[in-house]
């Protein structure tokens, strides 16, 4: 990094979140709040420089909330960002107004089948939740306000949220999507529903730093924050799932109809490492109220949404609500997401995110639109195999579960593992060679085909050295092709050196083929099945993934 001695410039962000030079008017004693950002690491001995006396640490961003005199000048060799913290509120709730949403999503379903979140923990950075209520169970939590609990809420919005979500399932009141999901209690909205942006700043590394899985922010702010965008952002490449309220409309015309004032929904919904979720009514129409635009991407129930809610003393089973907006929809979300992770524990959630959108229900224009995004969400409804597209208890479920735990196969970035899908010449060897566990440190290069930085390329190498493979042509290896059944059942042979009786069993097999007496070779070794309708073993025809999994997995266990 270029290091330059530079002078400290304070900025404040004004209501408008426009940023200028904070000299003007100022005295050397006065102080003030703000954002100190590293471009590597946090530099104490430059905040020591400065005289600042920190608040809190944002380590996911290299940055520290701290008090400094608005004159300080920074004379030490690095740089960094000052920004001052806006005064007052700027987060407000998204939402003041037996529950049908449940039904609209098929929560029920999931919970019969046993997906009820068990395992997933979820920071619920909200106004708190009343830890005492009877229907809920609270974890643990932290408030980001002084002097107060996060196991209390003054504005009942936090105890909400955590009902939709996970609501015991008990003989009382309202059960959660998501009912055996851990909550925690991240408090950063005071009683009157609103909070600063230090303090969800705060809540949101609170969440990282102690390993979340799902983020709920029922919350909606009109400015766009760098720093928020930034800590958001570095939460989802640590594998968090970030979902929040899309916003909700508060201007009305003369006539009532809702008058949205921006083109996309609110912030922080409408950063990209973030779900945006919409409204929706009884009737799977979208909420009036609900903001829209390119950046929605999941729609939920967020009308008369009956949930638990909290008084001045908790402590009876009749403290529930009803409450509408996007703050409600976001939760029911964050339940689905939750029955996903106990469903599919290894996968990213880049590929949750794209499971669950690709089971929505779609509404509105087919396809993605600025109304309800890709549609709305939708619990399991089955009971899962090891990828969302497998089938469970299937002829190949055995064998691609056997490849999986060895670390053979991952599946594709979207969570699926298509298993009718042919595989390329270069896959099948990466598959081979991570089954083997071949050194990919080959310095040669054989085919003038195969790039260099390919993934498969040090496999390929090391496979032809060994006299696995052989190339199409003496300078080619066609990567990008689809391998034939006959040329796995060779290199089969090959590797594990089988051997066969020099019989023939299937009709559509030539014995003056170069794959005949690998195809007999690892048939008579229960390595590969023909077709039983016909009896043939179609070897000119394209292996398939599940077919590739059957014949990796009976091959190494022959060793």
């Amino acid at each position: 990094m270029k290091k330059t001695a530079i002078t400290f410039i304070l900025l404040v962000l004004l209501t408008s979140m426009s940023i200028t030079p904070a000299f003007a008017a100022t005295s050397e004693n006065d102080l003030e709040k703000v954002i100190i950002s590293f471009e590597d690491s946090i530099d104490y001995q430059a905040l020591e420089d400065m005289g600042a006396e920190i608040h809190s640490e944002l380590d996911a961003i290299s940055s520290v909330i701290a008090t400094i005199p608005s004159a300080t000048v920074m004379k030490a060799d690095t740089e960094v960002s000052v920004k001052n913290i806006p005064e007052g509120p700027i987060f407000k709730a998204a939402a003041q107004q037996p529950s049908w949403g449940y039904q609209h999503i098929k929560a029920p379903s999931a919970l019969k089948l046993g997906y009820t979140g068990k395992g997933v923990k979820i920071a619920v950075i909200d106004s708190g939740i009343n830890s005492k209520h009877p229907d809920l169970s609270v974890a643990g939590g932290a408030s980001m306000i002084d002097n107060t609990s996060p196991f209390t809420d003054g504005a009942g919005h936090g105890t909400h949220v955590a009902g939709v979500i996970a609501a015991l399932n008990n003989s009382i009141g309202v059960v959660g999507a998501a009912p055996d999901a851990e909550i925690y209690s991240v408090k950063v909205l005071a009683s009157s529903g609103a909070g600063t942006l230090e303090d969800v700043l705060e809540g949101i590394q609170w969440a990282i730093d102690q390993d979340m899985d799902i983020i709920n922010l029922s919350l909606t702010t009109d400015f766009n924050i760098p720093e928020l965008e930034a800590l958001l952002k570095k939460a989802n490449e640590l594998g968090i799932i970030v979902v929040a309220a899309a916003g909700n409309i508060e201007i009305v015309d003369t006539r009532g109809n809702y008058v949205q004032n921006t083109a996309d929904v609110l912030y922080p919904a409408r950063y990209p490492s973030v779900i945006a979720v919409g409204s929706t009514d009884t009737n799977n129409r979208l909420s009036g109220f609900s903001y829209r635009g390119p950046s929605v991407e999941i729609v939920a129930p967020g009308q008369g949404i009956y949930s638990t809610f909290s008084t001045i003393a908790t402590s009876g089973h009749d403290d529930y609500k009803s409450s509408e907006g996007t703050s409600v929809s976001t939760p029911f979300v964050s339940a689905v997401f939750a029955q996903y992770k106990e469903a599919y524990p290894h996968l990213t959630n880049a590929q949750l995110r794209a499971s669950v959108k690709r089971a929505v229900i779609d509404l509105g224009v087919k396809g993605k639109d600025n109304l309800y995004g890709h549609g709305l969400v939708q619990s399991l409804q089955s009971k899962v195999a090891l990828f969302p597209d497998l089938r469970t208890d299937y002829w190949y479920s055995e064998s691609i579960q056997y490849i999986f735990d060895r670390g053979i196969v991952t599946g594709f970035p979207d969570g699926t593992y298509r298993p009718e899908s042919t595989i390329t010449r270069a896959e099948a060897m990466t598959m081979i060679g991570r089954a083997l566990g071949l050194k990919t440190d080959a310095t040669k290069h054989y085919f003038k085909d195969v790039k260099t930085d390919s993934y498969a390329a040090g496999y390929i190498n090391k496979a032809y050295e060994l006299g696995y493979i052989k190339g199409v042509t003496s300078t080619s290896f066609h990567p990008e092709s689809p391998i034939k059944r006959g040329d796995m059942a060779v290199i089969m042979k090959r590797v594990f050196e089988l051997t066969s009786s020099g019989g023939s069993t299937f009709s559509d097999v030539d014995a003056s083929k170069y794959y005949a007496d690998a195809v007999q070779a690892t048939y008579e070794n229960g390595i590969v099945q023909g077709y039983k309708i016909d009896n043939t073993f179609r070897p000119e025809a394209s292996i398939t993934r599940a077919e590739n999994a059957e014949i990796l997995s009976k091959s190494l266990k022959l060793q």
